[in-house]
């Protein structure tokens, strides 16, 4: 019997031999696998295919673009943003930083500053508590002062210091002056109200304040069919009789809803529809040759960044068709599909062919005499099933063909033509 120590041994060497076997195995397995062992470069392997981003930050938008394009990159504007310190125009931020390795025809991410004004809402007309959550709202402080009017209702807006539309610093004082009503009135007696549906509101305003009464503004709403600061509506019928200092409130049309053009140069297509889109406009992109820029880069727009234009407008983006060589229309100026690019030309398909009107009608002189017997010398016999059992079919004998002709029968033309030979067989 093998002692114990003898064995201890062989179990030693037989696991020293599979592991042996196993490091190779291992190791194949391993250098296989080139994504375990990943090829970083640390260092620029070709300046010409690659660009360090340099700093643009607090530079003019200009000058920072035409930095960023000599480097062959692409500049994008992101919707600018208020600043207290960085002057208008400048560049806020900037996406990726300085110093990101980046291959000609990225993108870079800009936002402009555009200072620290914002536009002044118009909250003439307004009670004193509504213009002071808009005014508050928008950044702006508020402060009071009381004046008698023959026309605007007590606790109205009458005027404001700063012109609405008008842009100011954030944190601008806007003085609002109120109205305390007029102080001769005779509540004992009573003033026929008219109709003023489809009049101005001020001009019903100067008309009320003749009879000793108040227009008030109580609701504003849009409508494209009716002009702005026309009267919709009334809550005192035309014919009532009210006394001196009362209020007539009114609903008035602010017109066709308006919003800001976007800026959507530089963007890619997609990107700028639904910018646009979102801003309550109507996107149609048209496509243009330039080789110079990449595919569905925006090069324009028909209406410039920032102006008014009435909601569902129709914006005209050109974008960039890129280095195709030919494009296919897939749906003109609607804006809706993307171009696609094709090199050969297309191939007219069966079903092409088989809607064509010109091949459905045959002219009389090649029209056949039987149409229905065009490719048979006589029309097949139908096939009747019989119950009965099958009959073999008799294979007809072939003629053996004594003479030869000199020129052999071509055995696809049709046996009626005049100049086929008399000898040549007839084939079924």
């Amino acid at each position: 019997m093998m002692s114990d120590k003898n064995i201890i041994r062989i179990v030693l060497i037989a696991v020293f031999c599979v592991i042996c076997c196993m490091i190779p195995v291992c190791l194949y397995f391993n250098l296989s696998r080139p994504e375990l062992f990943p090829n970083v470069a640390y260092t620029l392997v070709d300046p010409t295919q690659q660009v360090i981003v340099p700093e643009v930050l607090y530079l003019p938008s200009e000058e920072a673009c035409a930095q960023l394009e000599t480097l062959g990159l692409q500049v994008v504007f992101h919707e600018d943003s208020h600043h207290p310190v960085i002057p208008e125009n400048q560049v806020l931020v900037q996406s990726p930083s300085a110093g990101s390795i980046l291959h000609p025809g990225d993108p870079v991410f800009l936002t402009r500053s555009d200072g620290w004004k914002e536009c002044v809402p118009d909250v003439r007309n307004l009670t004193q508590q509504a213009a002071y959550e808009i005014l508050e709202k928008a950044g702006f402080s508020v402060t009071y002062q009381a004046q008698p009017s023959d026309s605007t209702a007590p606790d109205t807006v009458i005027s404001q210091s700063i012109a609405p539309d008008s842009r100011a610093e954030i944190g601008s004082m806007i003085q609002l002056m109120i109205s305390s009503g007029r102080e001769n009135l005779d509540q004992t007696k009573l003033e026929t109200v008219g109709d003023y549906v489809g009049m101005e509101f001020e001009t019903a305003k100067v008309m009320l304040s003749e009879l000793y009464l108040y227009a008030f503004q109580t609701d504003t709403v849009y409508n494209p069919d009716i002009p702005n600061h026309t009267i919709i509506a009334q809550d005192v019928s035309s014919g009532k009789q009210l006394p001196q200092g009362s209020v007539v409130r009114m609903t008035v049309s602010l017109g066709q809803e308006v919003a800001k053009v976007p800026d959507c140069v530089d963007l890619d297509a997609n990107s700028a529809r639904t910018l646009l889109e979102d801003a309550g406009f109507h996107c149609v992109i048209q496509y243009i040759s330039d080789s110079s820029y990449g595919l569905d880069k925006i090069l324009g727009q028909s209406a410039e960044a920032g102006t008014k234009l009435a909601v569902g407008s129709k914006i005209i983006l050109t974008a960039s068709v890129g280095t195709a060589n030919q494009v296919i229309s897939t749906g003109g100026w609607s804006g809706n599909p993307l171009p696609s690019f094709n090199t050969e030309p297309e191939t007219e398909t069966e079903s092409d062919l088989d809607s064509d009107p010109e091949s459905e009608i045959l002219p009389e002189e090649f029209a056949p005499e039987n149409p229905e017997n065009y490719f048979y010398e006589t029309a097949p016999d139908p096939i009747v099933e019989d119950s009965a059992d099958p009959v073999e079919p008799e294979i007809p004998e072939i003629p053996e063909i004594t003479e030869i002709p000199e020129t052999a029968p071509d055995l696809n033309q049709n046996p009626e033509y005049q100049d086929a030979p008399e000898t040549a067989p007839f084939w079924n």
